[in-house]
């Protein structure tokens, strides 16, 4: 941080915790985590991260581990446990890479997909629910909104 950008932070008042972007983010994201955990938790038997990978390898399958964990941003350990456990539960096929022997390549298996399509029906059920108060226009804003903030945070980790 610059000594302007320093001392500009040091004379204004301090942003109330409840409108800091991030800290509302990660509330937001926790509470309708815990509104949606009871289809993928109880109905499946998938923790968080794991259907996290689930979800992750359907988006942007084939994918590799170092692929999984950047797009879901979890730990390599948590990456390597949940690919583990949907390949035991024959949710995931792991085969190596045709073009590097030396890596693994991740699908969904036809059973994975099928679980993956019922768990997303009623997410987005639950995120049209949780998004119903606001119009159109409000919706696309929002978007927009979120696209421009994870265009800057990819920027600030590539500038490293």
């Amino acid at each position: 941080m610059s000594a302007v950008t320093t001392e500009k932070a040091k004379s204004e008042k301090p942003l109330p915790l409840d409108r800091w972007v991030s800290y509302r983010f990660g509330l937001i994201a926790t509470r309708m985590g815990a509104i949606a955990a009871p289809v993928y938790v109880g109905r499946h038997k998938l923790s968080t991260p794991t259907w996290r990978a689930l979800a992750v390898v359907a988006r942007f399958e084939p994918l590799s581990a170092a692929m999984l964990s950047e797009h879901t941003r979890l730990d390599p350990s948590k990456v390597s446990r949940a690919i583990e456990t949907l390949v035991r539960r024959k949710l995931l096929t792991r085969d190596k890479d045709p073009a590097d022997q030396r890596r693994a390549v991740l699908r969904l298996t036809a059973r994975g997909r099928e679980m993956y399509c019922d768990i997303e029906s009623i997410v987005v059920r639950l995120e049209a629910e949780m998004t119903a108060t606001l119009d159109a226009e409000e919706k696309k804003a929002l978007r927009s909104a979120l696209d421009k903030i994870d265009a800057q945070i990819a920027r600030h980790r590539a500038a490293g």
